[in-house]
């Protein structure tokens, strides 16, 4: 497995390069979560960053799961809004490469989550962490299953476009 060391004075050098939005979300610990956007501009997030975003938590219940199940992170709204990040698709991409285009217009209009944690504890890789891209299935298409494709666990990078 691929694993992404990213140095302290690079995040500091991201962090003066990027919209004033954006400069104080430098990561101190392991970076789980690279965003960018279409002009190059890109944001690093360790699980202590994503959090200072709005921790939330919701339970839901998964295709891939049984029951219901509380999750714990951070809308995917929160990190567009604190990046500044604008595109109308964005590319999720797994740790092993899985990718699938996710509309930017289901941010807002699905609730879409960035999972950390389930049932309390933290998601490791093999529990399909460190970050699980979450429909909720609050809305009725998002209970319809349709989305189960574009619920990408390993999350690790998102590429707006």
């Amino acid at each position: 497995m691929l694993h992404h060391v990213i140095t302290t004075a690079f995040c500091a050098a991201i962090a003066a390069s990027t919209p004033a939005l954006a400069r104080d979300l430098v990561p101190a610990g392991p970076i789980i979560l690279t965003v960018s956007d279409a002009g190059g501009a890109t944001w690093a997030f360790d699980r202590e960053t994503l959090a200072t975003l709005g921790w939330e938590t919701i339970t839901t219940v998964t295709p891939f799961t049984e029951g219901p199940q509380r999750f714990s992170g951070v809308p995917l709204s929160a990190v567009v809004a604190a990046t500044g990040v604008t595109g109308t698709t964005m590319d999720a991409i797994a740790l092993n490469d899985y990718r699938v285009q996710i509309p930017a217009g289901h941010i807002e209009r699905h609730g879409v989550f960035l999972a950390l944690d389930n049932n309390g504890t933290p998601m490791r890789v093999r529990d399909r962490g460190p970050i699980w891209v979450i429909y909720p299935s609050e809305t009725l298409e998002a209970a319809s299953r349709r989305f189960d494709s574009l619920m990408v666990w390993q999350l690790h990078e998102l590429r707006f476009q």
